[in-house]
């Protein structure tokens, strides 16, 4: 039996997702960041992505090298439960990330988005188990992510090679125990 593709705008987005290693320095804006972040948000006492036993083990961070307004240069952690964005540090130039980010692309994102996650929070209920759940879980991160990217017209590609402890130096997470599961730029 030959199946049909929906036509609905959810499917019309996904369409519009790919991978994209081409980047102009865009400013995005800071109603933009709102929509990027919105995906990872608590609404009505749910959030909106799924988790083991509601463990929740990934944290976002993000590094902002193109933003307009008082957020740009900066690293910033999402807040869920508020929809906010905490400064945990000035952001280095893009320049000076790249290659700590195992990607190989032209130009300079807007932002690259980071997983950190926090192992114990998920382990201590299902144990091992619990690893495969945290990394499904950085699945349905990367995947409400990209959606909204395309969504915004935007583009951006998985940076799954990162430097650990580089990167966990730069966002402020080094001597804890947090992993890096994923990374994400995006621009235009």
């Amino acid at each position: 039996m030959k199946l049909k593709l929906p036509n609905d705008s959810l499917f019309k987005t996904m369409c519009k997702r790919y991978s994209e290693r081409t980047y102009t320095g865009y400013n995005i804006s800071e109603k933009q960041l709102s929509s990027l972040f919105s995906c990872f948000a608590e609404i009505n006492g749910r959030r909106l992505l799924p988790s083991g036993g509601s463990k929740y083990p990934i944290e976002v961070y993000a590094m902002l090298f193109h933003a307009t307004g008082s957020l740009n240069e900066k690293i910033v952690y999402y807040n869920w439960d508020s929809h906010s964005l905490s400064v945990v540090s000035t952001c280095p130039k893009w320049n000076e990330v790249v290659g700590k980010s195992g990607l190989l692309i032209e130009g300079e994102p807007s932002i690259m988005f980071v997983f950190a996650a926090f192992p114990s929070r998920i382990i201590s209920k299902y144990g091992e188990r619990g690893g495969r759940f945290l990394l499904i879980e950085a699945g349905h991160y990367l995947q409400n992510l990209s959606l909204r990217v395309a969504f915004e017209k935007l583009k951006g590609v998985e940076a799954g090679g990162l430097f650990d402890e580089d990167i966990k130096a730069i966002l402020g997470l080094h001597g804890t125990e947090a992993i890096l599961t994923l990374g994400y730029v995006c621009g235009k």
